[in-house]
């Protein structure tokens, strides 16, 4: 929490220059925000956990300049629409595991951690969302995923399983580039939000496609921030995303160093639904998340959800 109002702090320093876009967003997701099952239902399993802090601002990021041309450029007639953001997390993946046995089923996926920092930068257009990041990290004990499921269990040990971890994916750097393009069509009151993008590198490399929606009242500009917004705002979501994947550290191993893995299934689909809410410059978000089978000796959908909240001023009008 510190480190958090630290960080909100030198957020708010920011210049106040004309048009300037400040947004901060801290996420956590995890099996246990299922609120639709019982707290002692809910898997620990798979993706079980991660907490992620970005924190954004206009322009455009100095490493990206040479590669502009796959952006491309923001109309001379519009506001300013390049922006960059920074980001920070740690994603943890669990075996599976029978209730109240601490160690994991023979054939699984590895345990594994990530933790990670990743930048990007994108062109905000009204009708199109073009955005190239990289993330870069390192698995294994430097992770510090073991020691922070521990606690987390600690603090609820009667609706928490205990966890003794053992395979693992070691200790390695991992890195990962992308480009991914979004599009806005309105349909009366229905926004439908199509897709693409392709990763590559050994944390990640697959190329995905899909669909989001976007019902509700009072909604501002998915992400262009406008001089003038609703005081409030009420919106449901959905996206649907077929992924075709070639590697994923936490299931394929190391890629420098031997170690457990598991094969691939190489389409795997996510589904997601929620609901948005903002009030002024603050928003709150609660989405399900179902993801299809990631390997071949799993069989069935793992279910996990997120919760978000985010600060991003309205765009302040020239002077």
């Amino acid at each position: 929490m510190r480190r958090l109002a630290i960080v909100l702090a030198l957020a708010a320093m920011l210049p106040r220059a004309a048009h300037a876009q400040r947004a901060i967003t801290v996420r956590a997701d995890n099996d246990a925000f299922n609120f639709w099952q019982l707290p002692w239902s809910r898997p620990d399993e798979e993706y079980t956990s991660g907490v992620r802090l970005n924190v954004a601002v206009d322009g455009t990021a100095f490493w990206a300049r040479r590669f502009q041309p796959l952006l491309g450029a923001c109309p001379g007639a519009e506001s300013p629409c390049a922006a960059h953001a920074y980001g920070f997390g740690q994603d943890i993946y669990t075996a599976v595991r029978l209730r109240d046995v601490p160690t994991a089923l023979p054939g699984g996926r590895p345990d594994a951690g990530v933790l990670w920092v990743s930048g990007s930068t994108r062109v905000e257009r009204l009708a199109t969302l073009t955005e190239l990041s990289w993330t870069i990290g390192t698995t294994g004990k430097p992770s510090l995923a073991e020691p922070m499921q521990r606690f987390f269990h600690s603090l609820g040990p009667s609706w928490n399983r205990p966890i003794t971890w053992g395979r693992q994916v070691p200790a390695e750097p991992v890195f990962a580039a992308a480009w991914d393009r979004r599009t806005l069509a309105a349909l009366g009151a229905l926004e439908l939000q199509p897709h693409a993008g392709a990763s590559i590198g050994t944390l990640l490399t697959e190329v995905r496609a899909g669909a989001g929606v976007r019902l509700g009242a009072g909604l501002s500009h998915p992400w262009r921030p406008q001089v003038r917004e609703r005081i409030a705002s009420v919106a449901f979501v959905g996206d649907a995303t077929v992924r075709g994947v070639a590697r994923n550290e936490v299931l394929s191993g190391a890629f420098f160093r031997g170690g457990p893995s598991v094969p691939l299934r190489p389409v795997v689909t996510e589904l997601e639904g929620g609901i948005r809410l903002r009030w002024r410059s603050v928003e709150a978000a609660w989405v399900a998340h179902q993801t299809s089978a990631e390997y071949t000796s799993r069989h069935s959908a793992h279910a996990w959800s997120t919760l978000e909240a985010s600060w991003r001023p309205p765009r302040r009008s020239s002077p």
